[in-house]
């Protein structure tokens, strides 16, 4: 008697669940026959059509249909290498832009309006004619000029389009061809590395939609010459020299403990204008510019470590004599996984002094060249690279032919990427000429990545 009641039940459970199936399946296929008999009537044409034209394209104006279910107005038209391009307009805008196009000639482009049921109007056919492809606009605007050791190419986006910029620089039966991506307004692409000799440059651009414009020779460009400068007679710079007159030697007999004048102390702590700790637990400032980076396997320890100072801090070091500088180079701590972060600085400023007369000392007549900052690169290879190869800057990034002489180099840390206190930087190379335009070869300068690193 329980037996069949239980099945009883079952079954009344089963026949419950087959009919929701079944009301289920006949609701899905009423939709369905209910979706195709929905609205199958066109919306109307737009109307009140004209273009403006831009460079590479441009956009169409016009006024929408009054259909309830209008949702937007779409163009198709053919580019030069026979793609068949879509663009759409937004439900709310009377604006449908048109780009790609390379050529100024006529292009036909159909106009149609679509509703929410996917609908589409007949073609309204609109021949139109861009201004000059931005490609060769941006084409244009390139400039290449002379760097140290480098060729320099800057270049206009005022469309912002992305484009690839290429550069062929040959010499004598070798060339070879850079290219650069951008969507920048204003940038510049700097290829490092060169000779001082004639290279022959010439420059194309390529947008997205493969329009290319001819090559545009620049002739022979000669690199400016310059090369590692020798620090033989780099010094660190001690407050009590910086400060000169200002600095009471007799104060205390330790000069490591000597202190300034009452009156400027208060002046000295300000904007880190006293040197940081000349030497901490790990290492001295003399590290900075021994021609020794810090390098795994070998845990050598070679960076300069600041202790507990807090930022900004500043180092000043006296070259020895009187150079022109171009640009640097600045390796990182790299001791126990340190790169692109913890204690290295990853803000930092220069400035340049050329006190004729240090006999007064050297804190007045500093003048700012820069802030810079090191950037990490997104890939693991190229993030290491970079950083076995040293970061390189341009002293005067915005005229690169631009040096002017100085001696006394101040380095001024800004930030450090783990947020704390302390500061490490191991390696800094300067390039240059010495004041009278000379190079003098020095092979012990650090100019590349070391044993060690592979």
């Amino acid at each position: 008697m329980v037996i069949n009641l239980l099945i009883e039940k079952n079954m009344k459970k089963l026949y419950y669940i087959f009919t929701l199936i079944t009301i289920g399946i006949l609701v899905f296929f009423t939709n369905c026959d209910n979706k195709e008999e929905g609205d199958t009537i066109p919306p109307a044409q737009i109307t009140n059509v004209s273009f403006t034209p831009q460079n590479g394209g441009g956009y169409f104006t016009f006024s929408i249909p009054e259909d309830e279910d209008f949702l937007y107005v779409r163009g198709e038209y053919v580019i030069d290498n026979g793609k068949t391009i879509s663009k759409t307009s937004s439900v709310y805008s009377d604006t449908l832009f048109i780009e790609g196009l390379g050529t100024v000639k006529e292009y036909p482009v159909k106009l149609y309006s679509v509703d929410r049921e996917n609908n589409h109007s007949k073609p309204l056919i609109m021949n139109i004619t861009p201004l000059a492809p931005t490609t060769s606009a941006i084409l244009e605007t390139v400039n290449v000029q002379p760097g140290f050791s480098s060729l320099v190419i800057d270049w206009l986006n005022n469309e912002e389009e992305t484009v690839t910029v290429h550069v062929n620089v040959k010499l004598n039966e070798t060339d070879v061809t850079k290219i650069y991506s951008s969507n920048l307004v204003k940038d510049r692409f700097t290829i490092d590395g060169l000779k001082g000799v004639p290279y022959n440059v010439s420059v194309k651009i390529r947008d997205s939609y493969d329009n290319e414009t001819e090559v545009k020779g620049f002739g022979e460009v000669t690199p400016l010459i310059d090369a590692p400068l020798s620090k033989k007679q780099w010094a660190f710079l001690r407050d009590q020299l910086l400060y000169g007159n200002k600095w009471n030697n007799d104060s205390i007999a330790d000069p490591f403990k000597q202190k300034p004048y009452v009156q400027y102390q208060s002046t000295f702590r300000k904007d880190s204008f006293m040197n940081a700790p000349m030497s901490h637990v790990e290492g001295r400032i003399e590290k900075f510019w021994d021609n020794e980076y810090d390098y795994e396997p070998v845990q050598n320890l070679n960076y300069f470590n600041t202790g507990q100072v807090g930022y900004p801090f500043s180092y000043y070091i006296d070259l020895g004599r009187e150079v022109k500088a171009s640009r640097f180079k600045i390796w990182q701590r790299n001791a126990w996984g340190m790169l692109y972060t913890g204690e290295n600085v990853e803000i930092w400023e220069m400035w340049v002094s050329d006190d004729k007369d240090a006999s007064d000392g050297v804190f007045d007549g500093w003048e700012y060249v820069g802030r810079y900052k090191l950037v990490k690169p997104s890939s693991v290879i190229d993030a290491n690279n970079a950083a076995r190869a040293g970061h390189e800057y341009l002293l005067y990034p915005e005229n690169p032919r631009f040096t002017k002489p100085f001696r006394y180099l101040r380095y001024k840390a800004i930030k450090q990427f783990g947020g704390g206190n302390s500061g490490c930087t191991s390696e800094i190379t300067i390039y240059g000429t010495e004041a009278d335009g000379s190079i003098i070869e020095d092979p012990t300068v650090l100019t590349g990545a070391k044993p060690g690193w592979d």
